[in-house]
């Protein structure tokens, strides 16, 4: 009867603070140190390539704009489009 008051005692006392509790493996803490920087570093390159496909992006805006995107220019409008009028109708009534 003494030994199960002695386990149940043990498994319940073994938490974190407890001194009693058996000490981590150092494989244990090297896969875990692992993970966690595995996963720090899959962040960072994800982060990184965000910003190069926006950066690529908008270079390629730039250039295009730069060389080749001819604006309209209004002086040249042909006679059978409406001129862009800003003045709104007058009411009636």
């Amino acid at each position: 009867m003494k030994a199960v008051g002695r386990q149940g005692s043990a498994t319940a006392g073994k938490l974190n603070g407890d001194p009693d509790r058996r000490p981590s493996y150092p494989g244990e803490l090297r896969a875990k140190h692992a993970t966690m920087s595995s996963k720090i570093w899959v962040k960072v390159a994800m982060a990184i390539a965000y910003f190069l496909c926006v950066s690529v992006a908008a270079f390629i805006l730039v250039i295009y704009y730069v060389f080749f995107w001819t604006p309209d220019d209004p002086r040249n409008a042909t006679s059978t489009e409406l001129p862009n009028r800003t003045d709104c109708a007058p009411r009636l009534g």
